[in-house]
Order: C-alpha cells, then structure tokens, then sequence
C-alpha cells in the first residue's frame, strides 16, 4: 500500500510540474502536451504494478483497454482543442487586419480625398500642385522622420503613419502600419522597422487617390 501511495505522489507532483512549469513561461501547448505524456506513463506504470495482482486474465484485458482508450480519447481532445484555438487565433487575426484596414481607409483616404477635392478646385492654377496643397493641409501634422500625426490622437497607440513627397510626378503619399496586425508575410520589413505587420499605401496625384495593401 505504501508503494502505491509513494507512487500516486510521484505523479501527481510530476504531472502536475511538467505542465506548470512550461504554463509561467507561458508555453500553455507545451505544458498541455507533457501533462498528457505524464499520465500516459502514469498509467502505465499503474497497469504494470497492478497487473500482477489481478485475478482473472479478463480484468487485466479490461484494464489495458480502459487505460489506451482514456489516452487515446484525450489525446484526440486535446488535439481538436489545439486545433479550434489555431483556428480562433487565426480568425480572430483577419478580423483585427479587417478592422485595422477599415480604420485606415476611414481616416487615410478619406484626407487624400480631401486633398484632391481642393487640387480639383484649384486645378484651374497654373501652378496648383498636389505635393504643396498635401502639404498645406496636414501642415504641423507633419514632422520629424517623415511621420504624420493622426488627426485622432488615440490611434498613435495603434499605428505608425509616414509621409513621402514626389514631386517628380507630383504625388504624395501615406504609408500606414497597423502595429498589431499580423499581415501576409512574416518576414516583411515595415518602412517604421517593424517586421510582419499589416502596411498599406495610400496615394493622392493628378490621376485621383490609390490604395493598396503592401503586406
């Protein structure tokens, strides 16, 4: 009997710190996944130490089969929760992209629509050039390092917004980059020197105003 309970502590204390420890690192999967390692072997070692004393060769069946379909069933539970939560982190990703995109194009585009309106009105100059009413319309938005400040100061928290002028084909453009969107390609290299995130570039010339999504 003390055996046995020398036994059950064991496993508890290593099943239980197989899946603590990685879970304060933060590694919940990975805790998850040796917890359930832990008790496969667990039980059995149950079945090994107790396989002896059955009585009857039927018991010792029932148990080996009870004990492969607890793993096999938690494994197959485990590995449908694994999935649904890729499949929730993943959806739960576009939705921020979409929200993110849609934030952009509200307050981007819609300025740089502003901005041709008034190139359109005064396109009648002989010297009306987008470049200069771009920049007379955002004005002390712009500053140093080429960054435009939102008109809504809440979404400097959430996106990084820069400016490039060019004059050549008189053009000005904005390139917008969602700091906690996760875009296309993992390995893209924001023009802020971030790396993977959503970024898009809105632009305002003679030809009216374009968007795109660059990642």
């Amino acid at each position: 009997m003390k055996q046995d309970y020398k036994l059950l502590i064991v496993a508890t204390i290593g099943v239980g710190g197989a899946f603590l420890v990685p879970a304060l690192l933060g590694e919940y999967w990975l805790g998850f996944i040796l917890a359930l390692i832990g008790s496969a072997i667990f039980l059995g070692m149950v079945y090994r130490f107790g396989s002896s004393r059955f009585k009857k060769q039927n018991s010792k069946k029932t148990t080996l089969t009870f004990f492969s379909l607890l793993i096999v069933s938690s494994s197959l539970i485990f590995a449908f929760d694994y999935y649904k939560a890729n499949f929730q982190k993943e959806l739960l990703r576009e939705i921020r992209v979409t929200i993110d995109t849609g934030v952009i194009q509200s307050e981007i585009r819609t300025e740089l629509l502003e901005v041709f309106r008034e190139y359109q009105l005064s396109s009648k100059q002989e010297n009306a050039s987008i470049v200069q009413l771009a920049m007379d319309f955002f004005g002390k938005r712009l500053v140093e390092a080429n960054k435009l400040k939102p008109e809504n100061e809440d979404l400097e928290k959430d996106f990084t917004f820069l400016f490039q002028e060019n004059s050549d084909v008189d053009s000005f453009s904005i390139y917008s980059i969602a700091e906690h969107s996760k875009s296309w390609d993992k390995k893209f290299e924001n023009r802020n020197g971030s790396v993977g995130k959503l970024q898009t570039k809105t632009t305002v010339s003679k030809g009216g105003v374009s968007h795109e999504r660059e990642n």
